[in-house]
């Protein structure tokens, strides 16, 4: 399925594992979600927060494998900005979000990017799935912006461990 239609892509140079440098601890952000409103929350959180994100988002499974596809592409030729996290939603129409995270765990070239699930889901089959398909981390969506913001500071922190190479489960 996934794994058929991309494991056989060439590895891109540079890869999710040496990205272009980006002035200053900003992160790239590939955020996968149906609901406009999540996205601008989110984003308005990190600003309120002080958290240095740069975003792309994705509104369906399919245009975040998408956009994932296209990077490697492009890779070939050019060096590209690769993400340094995925935050994905699960439920959303059409394909589930856990689609992206199997192509990710599945794609030579994308399987050390780190995936975060973040939903309004608080299913303990859900979230062990997820880990169980190569979750980085499983984020319920919190109900207060205040909240939001908390977890926009624990969400950059947890990155910022992961690209100096600390243990990304110490959340």
């Amino acid at each position: 399925m996934v794994q058929e239609r991309y494991s056989n892509l060439p590895a891109p140079s540079p890869g999710p594992g040496n990205p272009l440098p980006l002035a200053g601890a900003f992160l790239r952000v590939l955020h996968v979600n149906d609901s406009t409103d999540d996205q601008v929350l989110f984003q308005a959180a990190c600003r309120k927060a002080q958290v240095p994100f740069n975003w792309h988002v994705a509104d369906s499974s399919e245009k975040g494998i998408s956009y994932l596809t296209s990077l490697m592409e492009q890779s070939r030729r050019v060096p590209v900005c690769w993400p340094d996290v995925v935050l994905l939603d699960i439920v959303m129409p059409g394909a589930s979000g856990l689609e992206v995270l199997k192509f990710v765990r599945a794609t030579p070239a994308l399987k050390d990017l780190p995936v975060v699930i973040f939903t309004g889901y608080p299913s303990p089959a859900r979230r062990q799935e997820s880990l169980g398909l190569g979750a980085t981390g499983f984020l319920l969506k919190p109900s207060t912006f205040n909240e939001i913001v908390a977890l926009a500071k624990e969400l950059y922190e947890l990155v910022m461990r992961l690209k100096g190479g600390g243990d990304p489960l110490a959340v």
